[in-house]
């Protein structure tokens, strides 16, 4: 099924989202490795910047079009709309591990960001977007009730 937005036509490469989120699978292994879950701290600045604004200042991305560009991957592109909901989806997943890991909530923050790390995982290696999917479903749910 293409994940599509009706609201906005603007688009983003497909392939340096994939880096960007392996990039996010590799610091979240080693935050979870590690048991130290500032890293996280500086993977939700990061979902930030892309969720709440072009990604400008996003590292990650900086550095997942570098690799792109050194690789010449052919860019893909995917509607933006999904995949900014997907990195909302992620700077509230960074929020409450940070917030648990603050608490004293070990277990619980490790499992969270094992969650994130599978959701990661699965637009790295697959091309499946879990936040993608939940965006498309709510606008179904948004449509119908229209």
């Amino acid at each position: 099924m293409e994940l599509s937005c009706p609201i906005s036509a603007e688009r983003v490469n497909e392939n340096v989202v994939r880096i960007i989120a392996f990039i996010v699978a590799i610091v979240a292994i080693c935050s979870v490795s590690f048991s130290n879950y500032w890293a996280i701290v500086l993977l939700s600045f990061d979902f930030a910047a892309r969720a709440f604004g072009s990604g400008k200042y996003s590292l990650l991305k900086f550095v997942a079009i570098r690799i792109s560009n050194a690789l010449s991957l052919k860019p893909q592109m995917k509607d933006l709309a999904p995949k900014k909901f997907a990195a909302t989806l992620g700077f509230v997943f960074c929020l409450l591990i940070t917030a648990m890991f603050l608490l004293s909530f070990y277990k619980l923050a490790m499992v969270l960001t094992l969650i994130m790390t599978v959701f990661a995982l699965l637009e790295s290696l697959f091309a499946i977007c879990v936040g993608c999917y939940v965006y498309t479903f709510l606008q179904m749910v948004k449509g119908n009730k229209a």
